[in-house]
């Protein structure tokens, strides 16, 4: 098979073009690597070429504590910018841990009537969450959603800029990536490594939107 932006699957061998992929880290592990590239270019392409999210402007990240989210509050933090996370009152530590500056627990009250106008909007879960969402952005802010595809529609309701994302391949974000992760300013965490016979379970976990961090598939494992 082929990895491109519009195909996938499970297999034990891939092939990919050169300008897609970029060297291991010396500091990680296989299963480490492998939690790195989906989230954190999700998270970069969402933030950086979408929002333009720069040093000194506001961020309101939803779903802080999974795959795409944990990544997104480090970058966030290392672009210079004032992070605010959503996540449930048991991942409040770990968000800070991330670097979060402030935390929300959207099971205790609506993150909408306590965040307000922030710069750029970084969802993570989509549907309600996402519309709601809307309502804590500065006038001319920018919502960019990874579960959302109708985000840039629902944005002209509410007088801002919107952008549903499909994450892209990139050799030269990774390398990025890359040495941020050498100089300690993004770290990896994964939830769980499961062998490849249970994708089933790892589906579920996934579903369940209480997981930290990455759920790692190993073949063989």
């Amino acid at each position: 098979m082929t990895v491109s932006g519009l195909s996938g699957g499970y297999a034990e061998y891939a092939l990919a073009g050169v300008d897609t992929i970029a060297p291991k880290p010396d500091s990680l592990n296989f299963e480490e690597a492998a939690a790195i590239p989906i989230g954190a270019l999700t998270a970069w392409q969402a933030m950086f070429d979408l929002a333009h999210l720069s040093s000194g402007q506001s961020i309101l990240i939803t779903g802080a504590s999974g795959g795409v989210g944990s990544m997104a509050v480090q970058l966030a933090k290392a672009k210079g910018a004032f992070v605010i996370g959503t996540a449930s009152g048991r991942n409040q530590q770990f968000i800070r841990d991330l670097g979060a500056d402030e935390f929300v627990d959207y099971t205790a009250q609506p993150f909408e009537e306590v965040v307000k106008d922030v710069d750029v909007v970084f969802d993570t879960i989509g549907g309600d969450t996402c519309e709601r969402a809307f309502q804590t952005l500065k006038k001319g802010g920018f919502l960019v959603s990874a579960a959302e595809s109708q985000a840039e529609e629902k944005a002209k309701e509410f007088g801002v800029q919107g952008a549903w994302l499909f994450c892209q391949p990139s050799a030269k974000q990774l390398a990025e990536i890359n040495r941020l992760i050498a100089e300690g300013k993004l770290k990896i965490h994964i939830e769980t490594v499961l062998p490849l016979t249970e994708v089933k379970k790892a589906h579920q976990l996934s579903q369940s939107g209480r997981t930290r961090g990455k759920i790692v598939l190993q073949v063989g494992a």
